[in-house]
């Protein structure tokens, strides 16, 4: 199976697509989709593996513009009518696009999260590793962010003024967050931790085994003894399953503990050894 592709050049696009086009998967490139409420500004960025509607779709009456523009020249592989018809005979691959329309989402939600932690240097610490997750790249000193972000986009991702993602960037750099080098923004400092304990995970437990008030009177009477007994040893079974895992997962989280406080230790080192280095050179 084949499908379209459209190539957009960097700045404002519209992207009609061929007739029986619903949607686009972005293959190469970087694009923002900028949108006004009021007398504020907001950017939702898209990049390779992302999709976004095509054509004429449903808006909020509360948007008072909605542009698409592409940071980059841009290369988008259009799903129409060929990608439906084959669906019917892998349906695992409307399956897929559905699991990357939900880690767009959920990264849009981590956006809106970090858009309200209080101080700037927070979110703009944290919008880089959200970067980084989906097109950052992993070096021997560490986690590595492209610089083809200007500071008014980062400001829009996060809600602040250009100005003040300067004076944050000034911050983040001073106290060896991250270092710029290459072209690229290098993180040495982790996201914002969480504050205060966490919720401990809670076992399954067996409820009453007395009808409950919206249940039919006979409803438990008329279960078959063989198949409650059945379903009695599978829960067992899965509690089993579960405590076993929840163990398991404690352990891995303990090691991944250590293993990132020792990668964050050399990390700092190596940026450390390569600003002397720099320094000497200057």
């Amino acid at each position: 199976m084949s499908v379209p592709v459209a190539t957009v050049l960097k700045g404002a696009f519209t992207l009609l697509g061929e007739p029986g086009s619903f949607a686009a998967v972005v293959l190469e490139g970087m694009l923002f989709q900028r949108l006004r409420v009021g007398q504020r500004f907001a950017l939702r960025l898209l990049g390779p593996g992302d999709i976004l509607a095509v054509g004429g779709t449903l808006r909020s009456a509360l948007l008072r513009e909605a542009e698409c523009r592409a940071a980059t020249p841009s290369k988008l592989a259009l799903l129409d009518q060929r990608v439906l018809s084959a669906a019917r005979r892998w349906p695992r691959l409307m399956a897929g696009l559905q699991a990357r329309i939900g880690q767009q989402s959920e990264r849009l939600a981590v956006q809106l999260v970090i858009c309200q932690l209080p101080r700037v240097e927070e979110r703009l610490l944290a919008l880089l590793w959200l970067l980084a997750e989906s097109w950052g790249r992993a070096t021997p000193a560490g986690t590595t962010v492209p610089r083809s972000f200007t500071h008014e986009a980062l400001g829009e991702l996060i809600g602040a003024k250009r100005s003040t993602v300067s004076l944050a960037f000034r911050e983040l750099s001073q106290r060896e967050a991250i270092i710029g080098q290459n072209g690229s923004w290098l993180l040495l400092e982790s996201p914002p931790e969480p504050v205060g304990e966490l919720s401990s995970i809670e076992g399954p437990r067996l409820s009453s085994d007395a009808p409950v008030s919206w249940a039919r009177p006979d409803a438990h009477r008329e279960l078959d003894a063989l198949w409650r007994l059945e379903l009695r040893e599978t829960f067992v079974r899965l509690r089993d399953e579960h405590q076993r895992d929840i163990e398991d997962y404690r352990e891995r989280l303990s090691g991944f503990a250590s293993s990132r406080e020792q990668s964050r230790l050399m990390r700092r080192e190596v940026a450390r050894q390569a600003l002397k280095r720099r320094a000497a050179r200057a």
